[in-house]
């Protein structure tokens, strides 16, 4: 490996026996999950450096892309594999992030993070997209002696999915549910999977699982470049599904406030918090 490329790595920390987390800069997490047979690497990032590099310093078993959702933090770097398994409701998102809107997430998360070794130029043009494989709520992921359980989780986006490893009692959940969980855009076909209703039905779900897990990571260990890799709060969902009770029924309301992704425009929105749970919407979505 060259030097040089090898200095711009992102930070990989063991959270468990064989199953890493890769805190991109700040600007996402993705894991890595090792079974005897085969690895699982849940999201792939912006797709500011060579992560094909840094998987095979990691594992050297045969690789299989899954993804939480279709932002492009999440779901950028898919042009570096062949086949990655996602929920149908969000492979159009994944498969058509521009370069430009990759770009621009970067350079704007990147400014957070003085320290980081890229730069928003160093985002990968991909000409090809990978093969898209559905995934759905019941399918389990068999890596050899090591199970993954798979939940479907919508709210932040459509086609938001959730995985559970039963061997770490660990559960890996993207953006479904944090302190900063975002319900800012709408697919006409499935609008109704990104509502404040949407939200506390898998806030709920996730509380219904605790007697399966003991550690809940979100897609953004790090987040901005901080050194930190904590799992969240164990009472974020049960939060979360009370303020979304409370804001459908106007108990509460959001504290209106001006919203910016990235460089995009900026946007009118509204920010709600409990515990340790937030949530920043548009009125589309309270309903």
């Amino acid at each position: 490996m060259d030097f040089k490329m090898f200095m711009k790595m992102p930070a990989v920390i063991d959270i468990a026996y064989k199953t890493y987390a890769i805190n991109e800069y700040g600007l996402d997490a993705m894991f890595l999950l090792e079974g005897e047979k085969e690895a699982l690497l849940i999201d792939t990032g912006t797709g500011v450096f060579d992560l094909p590099m840094l998987l095979k310093t990691l594992t050297d078993k045969p690789v299989r892309v899954v993804l939480t959702h279709g932002h492009p933090d999440h779901a950028g770097a898919i042009g570096f594999f062949d086949e990655v398994w996602a929920h149908p409701d969000d492979f159009e998102m994944a498969t058509h992030l521009g370069y430009e809107q990759r770009k621009g997430y970067a350079e704007g998360l990147l400014k957070m993070n003085k320290a980081a070794p890229v730069t928003a130029e160093e985002t990968v043009k991909f000409e090809k997209m990978p093969k898209m494989m559905p995934l759905h709520e019941g399918d389990t992921i068999d890596l050899g002696g090591r199970k993954v359980m798979v939940f479907e989780t919508p709210g932040h986006t459509p086609g938001g999915l959730s995985f559970l490893d039963v061997n770490t009692r660990i559960f890996i959940t993207g953006d479904a549910c944090n302190g900063n969980t975002l319900l800012m855009g709408f697919s006409a076909e499935n609008s109704d999977k990104q509502t404040i209703s949407a939200l506390k039905a898998t806030a709920e779900k996730i509380e219904s699982l605790k007697p399966l897990y003991d550690r809940n990571y979100n897609g953004h260990v790090g987040y901005g470049g901080s050194p930190s890799c904590r799992p969240q709060h164990e009472n974020i969902a049960s939060d979360m599904a009370s303020l979304c009770a409370d804001l459908l029924s106007g108990k509460e309301k959001g504290e209106s406030q001006e919203f910016r992704i990235g460089n995009g425009e900026p946007r009118v929105a509204y920010f709600a918090r409990r515990g340790a749970a937030g949530i920043r919407y548009v009125d589309a979505s309270l309903r």
